[in-house]
């Protein structure tokens, strides 16, 4: 009796294994599809677009309203505020990333480190940095997911508060703002890191 019961759990146990992995493969297949990333890639250009857009209009009216220094405050709030819109709007999760971060919030992640990295390799090797992105699907916080960076390259607006030439006033106000701040010292057109986005799954 002991050995039939431990037969069926065993039984039982395998019969579930095998449902997961069917499962999963059939999802694997489903998600891995050409068509699929193809949808989700163009979901993510234009999500990334409007969000570089926005942000960007958003920048320059505070630098000639309000000045540089004071801009640095407006990004801290507006980026955040852009990305969470975009995001709730359109199920998606959108942020900024980088190997030299100002916001500590936006400090990349193992994944996007190493596409941070193949960037720059890349750069190195004569690639424009407007035509570099990357996507993925993989395993994310425990759930199935599509995954998506932009490269980001360093434009006039970024030099105002990210260049070689800043004024006291905005190193103070990115002093107060971001004590351990990473990101000065670009210059026009070299790699200031990556738009990052992901979407789960069903």
């Amino acid at each position: 009796m002991h050995h039939l019961l431990v037969k069926q759990c065993l039984t039982n146990v395998l019969l579930t294994f095998l449902m997961c992995l069917i499962g999963t493969t059939s999802w694997a297949q489903n998600n891995n599809s050409p068509e699929n990333i193809s949808a989700l890639t163009s979901e993510a250009q234009q999500l990334t677009n409007a969000y570089m857009q926005t942000l960007k209009k958003t920048l320059r009216g505070s630098i000639i309203a309000s000045g540089p220094a004071a801009t640095i405050k407006v990004c801290s709030i507006s980026g955040p505020a852009i990305e969470q819109s975009l995001g709730a709007q359109h199920n998606w999760q959108v942020a900024r990333t980088s190997t030299l971060i100002r916001n500590p919030n936006n400090l990349p992640d193992p994944w996007e480190r190493r596409v941070l990295e193949n960037f720059a390799s890349k750069i190195k090797q004569g690639a424009p940095i407007k035509s570099l992105e990357e996507t993925a699907v993989m395993n994310l916080n425990g759930k199935p997911a599509f995954r998506y960076m932009k490269a980001i390259p360093v434009g006039n607006v970024c030099l105002t508060c990210h260049g070689r030439k800043i004024s006291r006033s905005e190193a103070t106000a990115i002093n107060d703002r971001y004590p351990s701040d990473q990101a000065k010292g670009y210059k026009k057109g070299e790699l200031r890191g990556a738009f990052t986005l992901y979407k789960y799954l069903n």
